[in-house]
């Protein structure tokens, strides 16, 4: 019960932080995050979602050029920021998740390090979710070394959920590490009107369950869809969801 009040808690302090002029988002019944992921490589794309109007969360790649100056503003513009952490694929080397990465083979210092490094450059974050990671989704030793460091550091998790047997939540709770899994990724084609039946689609979730996380990734058809639904996204959106269970 007292750890279902603290992140009830958390999540209310989130709000207050990122969109404080309304009150209606910390009352919502019915509750819809949204991720953008891969930000830290446009800074007119970027200003573009910021000023959309929507409690937007935005997840920085550590190696991206623009990543510690844009994450540093957004924060001060009140939204919240994440570290969109590089790690192992189930397909490696097919596709390579980039620098700062986490292995299966990446030892628990060396791990931390990456983690360390991630986060200075990314210093608003206030939580972490994987880019890429289907291999270490379901490595519980990697994952655990993750949840220590984000405990140690206050941080939440974000299950990308790149696979469908994932563990991040399930180690989360171990460390008691606040965590919500990815339900529905809006742009696996970047079109316009699939991106808005995505948008749809887990709108539609919320007639089933009281919230919905769902990611984007920061280019122009997201952008222009969610402007096209920014009306009916403000009733229902929040700057963070953590999945009370």
């Amino acid at each position: 019960m007292l750890k279902k009040i603290g992140l009830t808690l958390l999540v209310l302090l989130f709000s207050i932080h990122s969109f404080a002029a309304s009150s209606l988002y910390l009352l919502k019944r019915k509750k819809l995050a949204i991720v953008i992921d891969d930000m830290g490589y446009n800074i007119e794309l970027t200003h573009k979602f910021e000023n959309l109007g929507l409690p937007l969360a935005f997840s920085f790649l550590p190696y991206a050029p623009y990543t510690h100056e844009l994450s540093l503003e957004a924060s001060n513009k009140g939204f919240v920021v994440m570290i969109h952490m590089p790690s192992q694929p189930k397909d490696y080397p097919i596709h390579k998740p980039g620098g700062y990465a986490i292995f299966l083979w990446t030892s628990k210092d060396e791990t931390f390090k990456h983690l360390q490094e991630a986060y200075k450059i990314i210093p608003a974050a206030l939580g972490l979710n994987n880019h890429m990671g289907s291999a270490i989704l379901r490595d519980p030793t990697h994952l655990d070394y993750i949840m220590e460091f984000l405990k140690e550091h206050n941080l939440f998790f974000v299950d990308s959920a790149t696979v469908r047997d994932s563990l991040g939540c399930v180690e989360a709770e171990k460390f008691n590490v606040p965590c919500s899994k990815r339900e529905v990724f809006l742009d696996d084609l970047k079109q316009v009107g699939y991106i808005k039946g995505q948008i749809r689609r887990a709108l539609n979730l919320l007639k089933k369950q009281d919230s919905v996380l769902a990611i984007g990734h920061c280019n122009e058809k997201t952008c222009e869809a969610l402007y096209e639904m920014r009306s009916v996204l403000k009733k229902y959106m929040v700057p963070v969801i953590f999945v009370l269970k």
